[in-house]
């Protein structure tokens, strides 16, 4: 079976009717319980979890349940599809033995037919048990490598080659050296924006993926291209403030910024008053700032999974106030890579799969608006 056929399974799955996900969602807390208990006291947990610090299945079991939830809210089996070879490679490349997940998916379906109503717990164990119908399956698809970007000339794959090697060691003299012989005027910043940093963070998620480096050296790394973004956009004299106003900002629990944070440079080079809030801001800070002065433009970036319910609670607390209703909601980031399509459930005006199409998605609602 391959990604796509597991895919076109998944969007045939029964649908989760509201009533249900709520329960689930109510309960999440409570089934997370039952399975740290189940797992922890299964006679082969440290041969389950490759001898790991039990603290890192408990985490998966409270991402899991997030997840899941989200899942289930939103009847995204899209999104679950693509990642279940996600988890299974990640967590198997460290150490964990595939034999885990049809344990803890079962411990799922036991808390679930504990703590839930049968009439609410059915259509929810149903998904559980398709994902153990197809564990074989997703070990195939995981043992797989995810496709590579499209390849760049080999001058920008040079320059991106080197970028890595210095951010992943932590010298940002060097990484700052790299951006300022690419960097002199808006067009360069975005290419180096699209065609080294961009690339290379990918890289560096891959690489902590497969286990090659430790999440201390992905903080680094992210750390220093942080350094870099922070002293190569003032280089650049901004056009001016032709357009309207703008706010970037990471959606609540999310700290992955990076993406979001590139996405406000390019707009404000590309002549927007831009307002960049960065990671994990409340939703009522953001609505009273969209509201302290017109906002034509709100721009919301979330990385991991288990944040979709905070962005939905997000666009849904900006389309309450009448006063916003000419606000354009565009969102992205590393989340919708995974399901292309998922931001239409959440009411936002558009998705943009990166920093280029987002100035360029921007630039065509800006030009509309003055039709």
């Amino acid at each position: 079976m391959t990604l796509d056929e597991l895919i076109g399974e998944a969007v045939r799955l029964p649908l989760v009717s509201s009533d249900a996900a709520a329960a689930y969602e109510e309960k999440r807390d409570l089934l997370t319980a039952h399975v740290d208990r189940a797992l922890e006291e299964n006679p082969s947990v440290t041969r389950l979890t490759g001898g790991n610090p039990l603290s890192i299945m408990l985490d998966n079991h409270r991402n899991h349940a997030q997840f899941m939830a989200n899942v289930f809210r939103f009847n995204a089996f899209e999104l679950l599809a693509r990642m279940i070879p996600w988890v299974y490679r990640s967590y198997h490349l460290r150490g964990f033995s595939y034999d885990y997940f049809p344990v803890e998916l079962q411990s799922w379906i036991d808390a679930v037919e504990k703590h839930l109503d049968p009439s609410k717990s059915r259509p929810i164990i149903e998904i559980y048990r398709w994902m153990m119908r197809r564990h074989e399956e997703v070990i195939g698809i995981s043992s797989t490598e995810p496709g590579e970007e499209a390849p760049d000339d080999e001058d920008w794959q040079r320059k991106e080659r080197l970028f890595l090697s210095a951010i992943l060691y932590g010298d940002h003299r060097e990484s700052l050296r790299i951006a300022e012989k690419i960097v002199h005027t808006p067009r360069d910043l975005m290419h180096f924006y699209i065609r080294v940093i961009q690339p290379a963070m990918y890289r560096v998620g891959r690489m902590w993926e497969k286990g090659e480096i430790s999440v201390a050296q992905e903080h680094l790394a992210s750390a220093v291209v942080s350094r870099v973004i922070a002293v190569a956009t003032p280089r650049i004299a901004p056009v001016g403030s032709g357009k309207g106003k703008a706010i970037v900002t990471c959606v609540t629990g999310e700290f992955h910024q990076i993406g979001a944070w590139m996405v406000a440079d390019l707009l404000e080079l590309d002549g927007w008053s831009v307002d960049f809030l960065g990671s994990n801001t409340p939703v009522e800070d953001l609505v009273n700032a969209l509201m302290s002065r017109p906002t034509h433009l709100l721009a919301i970036s979330v990385t991991m999974p288990f944040n979709l319910d905070k962005l939905n609670e997000m666009v849904k607390s900006v389309r309450r106030r009448s006063s916003l209703d000419r606000t354009r909601v565009m969102v992205g980031g590393q989340l919708f890579r995974f399901a292309h399509d998922l931001w239409k459930k959440l009411g936002a005006d558009g998705y943009a799969p990166d920093a280029q199409a987002a100035v360029q998605l921007a630039g065509s609602w800006w030009l509309a608006r003055a039709e």
